[in-house]
């Protein structure tokens, strides 16, 4: 089945988006408050005007009582000045003593309770046939005859002015709502846009960025705080990078120095041996010199691609608990011979220490370093090998004498075909990667392997952290 792929959005849309959806919402709520709150005035107006209403038919349903005349022929009066209100008014027993001929209140609703005041709370919405009404029901307490009587009185008012002013009104919200979520959403996405111009400028920069200039840089002066982590980062990357191109040119053209000098070689030697003839013994000669060449080259791509695998974790340590002073023993009697040839003494000192990582990689680390001493050491010197053991880590140095190696190459020691003296040739024993084998085969032991040079003494000192190392041996 295939895949569907889907682009992602961009940040600007996702910004936009969130950006409208919270202005949308706002003003959402803005306009549902606006138009409860111009409501609820209206409820309260509506309730003080009704109110005058039922003080006024009280009043009128009091006099009618004290003068002993019908109620009747006072209610048609008894509100003056208010426009669009109706009052109905019954007696205890249910008669109609007054009702306006505009409203059928009729339609009220008979489940309405009835109160003593009106409030807002206490307001309703009914309709008759033609119009809408906000009404309450109230019941009038007055004497006739030092006798308590009760009236009910329903008083209502036109709600139809209110109920157009406010479509009208929610209208005109809804629209100034959606022009001011409208514009401010592109006025959002405006600020977005000019927002990313930093961005956009960063990227343009980082285009004119190639291999042949990567020592260029990002100056963090010049982007908002945002952008400076990243900056950082990008330009430790270039860093990284640059490190990595020099390496790869300096590898390059060694490797192309180291594998043109035996194919140079062979090559001469080929074409000396075929410009006339030659005996048997001369053929044969020239053949075992071609095959050191050819062994040359061999060492060292073998040495390359053990490089290769151990950098890129293809090859996984056997690791065991081995006894470091016994592996040295057997190394110094191997180098023994090569040792006296220059009468330099090969030593072993310190306690006896056991770590824990693969045997054969361990002692590939060491005859490197012990050749390599032996190879640059002066003649009657001594080389010592120490072994030492504090509360977090073993160590195992490989001292021998020397010119002094400044800092600087000091660094570079363990890189591919380095020289701290360029001037200086090879002598045929080896291609020039036997540091950088034994740090890489350490270190994928959880080891490291460090150089110090001082007062013509040079010391190489592999190091294992305890955690590393499961058990010592008795000294």
């Amino acid at each position: 089945m295939n895949k569907v792929f889907r682009v992602p959005n961009s940040l600007a849309f996702r910004s936009t988006i969130l950006v409208g959806f919270a202005v949308v919402v706002c003003l959402t709520i803005m306009h549902e408050i606006v138009v409860r709150s111009i409501e609820q005035h209206f409820t309260e107006q509506d309730a003080g005007e009704l109110n005058e209403v039922f003080v006024a038919v009280n009043k009128q349903l009091a006099e009618s009582g004290l003068q002993k005349t019908s109620p009747a022929d006072t209610l048609e009066d008894a509100v003056s000045g208010h426009h669009g209100v109706y009052y109905h008014v019954e007696s205890a027993m249910g008669d109609v003593l007054y009702t306006s001929k505009e409203v059928d209140f009729s339609f009220y609703p008979e489940y309405a309770r009835t109160y003593t005041s009106v409030k807002p709370e206490h307001l309703l919405l009914f309709k008759d046939s033609q119009h809408m009404f906000r009404a309450t029901k109230l019941n009038a307490t007055i004497l006739i005859d030092n006798v308590e009587t009760n009236f009910s009185v329903i008083v209502a008012s036109n709600m139809e002015f209110h109920m157009t002013y406010m479509d009208e009104f929610k209208k005109t919200l809804w629209l100034i709502t959606l022009c001011a979520a409208v514009i401010t959403i592109l006025a959002a996405r405006f600020a977005i846009y000019r927002g990313h111009s930093p961005l956009r400028k960063l990227s343009r920069k980082i285009e004119t960025i190639s291999a042949d200039h990567l020592d260029a840089r990002i100056s963090s002066e010049e982007v908002p705080m945002e952008l400076l982590t990243l900056v950082d980062s990008f330009n430790v990357m270039l860093q990284k990078l640059e490190d990595g191109f020099v390496r790869l040119s300096f590898f390059s053209a060694d490797i192309a120095h180291e594998l043109r000098t035996p194919i140079t070689n062979l090559t001469t030697q080929t074409q000396v041996m075929l410009s006339r003839p030659r005996s048997n013994e001369q053929y044969t000669e020239m053949l075992y010199s071609n095959l050191e060449e050819f062994d040359r080259m061999t060492k060292m791509v073998s040495d390359m691609l053990l490089l290769a695998q151990t950098e890129h974790g293809l090859i996984k340590p056997n690791k065991e608990n081995i006894d470091v002073n016994s592996e040295i023993k057997d190394l110094l009697e191997y180098f023994e011979l090569l040792a006296d040839e220059k009468n330099i003494s090969l030593q072993l000192a310190g306690p006896t220490v056991t770590v824990n990582c693969d045997r054969t990689m361990l002692r590939q680390a060491l005859s490197n370093l012990i050749s390599n001493a032996v190879r640059y050491s002066p003649v009657d010197n001594d080389i010592v090998i120490e072994t030492k053991e504090t509360s977090e880590r073993v160590s195992i140095s490989v001292i021998n004498q020397g010119e002094t190696i400044s800092k600087k190459h000091l660094a570079r020691l363990f890189d591919r075909f380095y020289r701290a003296d360029p001037s200086r040739k090879r002598d045929g024993q080896g291609a020039g990667l036997g540091l950088t084998i034994a740090k890489s085969v350490i270190r994928i032991n959880g080891g490291d392997i460090l150089a110090t040079s001082s007062e013509n003494e040079i010391t190489f000192t592999i190091t294992f952290s305890k955690s590393t190392r499961t058990s010592l041996a008795p000294v």
